[in-house]
């Protein structure tokens, strides 16, 4: 079964071969997890960097428009 050899990163989150013993994504040191604990804070950290990367896309997107309007002002396009 593929989840004897493989187990998720402790840090990063990233599925690496159980035998390494430091992340190849992130080079710490991987700890086989222990209890549930350990897999819930990678997935918060996980929620969190997604949260982010989210809330980062809505503000280029906004700020795009913003520049759209702003031409179409120029040009004396109106809505």
């Amino acid at each position: 079964m593929l989840m004897d050899f493989v187990c998720i990163c402790n840090h990063c989150g990233k599925t690496i071969e159980r035998k390494f013993i430091y992340c190849p994504w992130c080079g710490k040191e991987n700890a086989e997890p222990g209890d549930e604990s350990v897999l819930e804070n990678v997935f918060k950290q996980l929620e969190a960097r997604q949260s982010n990367d989210r809330i980062s896309r809505v503000k280029k997107i906004e700020s795009k428009i913003a520049e759209i309007e702003k031409g179409l002002r120029e040009l004396g396009i109106n809505n």
